[in-house]
C-alpha cells in the first residue's frame, strides 16, 4: 500500500505529539514521586497515569486506534472473563466442606506425650520395633 508524503508526514507528526505526551507523563509520573501523597491517593494517581500511558502506546505506536472493532470485542471477552472470575468466590462461603487442623493442640513441653509412638521398657531403655526400627506416625 503506497502512502502519501503528506500521509508520512501526518504519521510523523502524530507520533512526535504521542511522544511528547509520553513525556510529560513521566515528568509527571516523578514530580508525583515526590509529594507527600497518603498511599492509596499515590497508587490511585501513578495507575491513572501508568493507564494513561499505556493507552497512548497501545492505541498509536501498536495502531490499535485504527481496530475499533476487534478491540470492542476483546474488551468484552475480557471483561466477561474477569466478572466470572470475581463471581466464582461467592459460592465458597457457603461451601460445606470444612477442612479440620492438623495441629489443633500442641504438645506441652515436658508431657509424656511421645511422637511416633515407640515404647519404653522398664529402666528407661528404648527398645527398636521389629521392623526396623522405623517410625510410627
Amino acid at each position: 500500500m503506497a502512502h502519501g508524503a503528506e500521509e508520512v508526514r501526518a504519521f510523523t507528526r502524530k507520533c512526535i505529539y504521542v511522544f511528547v505526551a509520553l513525556m510529560a507523563l513521566t515528568i509527571i509520573t516523578v514530580a508525583v514521586s515526590y509529594l507527600q501523597l497518603a498511599t492509596p491517593a499515590a497508587v490511585a494517581v501513578g495507575l491513572l497515569i501508568a493507564i494513561t500511558k499505556g493507552s497512548l502506546v497501545a492505541l498509536f505506536f501498536m495502531h490499535l486506534i485504527d481496530e475499533r472493532k476487534i478491540i470492542y470485542y476483546t474488551m468484552a471477552l475480557t471483561f466477561s472473563f474477569f466478572a466470572l472470575v470475581m463471581y466464582l468466590p461467592s459460592g465458597w462461603a457457603s461451601d460445606l466442606v470444612k477442612v479440620q487442623p492438623v495441629w489443633n493442640v500442641l504438645p506441652q513441653e515436658g508431657s509424656a506425650t511421645h511422637i511416633g509412638g515407640g515404647h519404653h521398657a522398664e529402666g528407661g531403655e528404648h527398645h527398636e520395633e521389629a521392623d526396623g526400627g522405623a517410625a510410627h506416625h
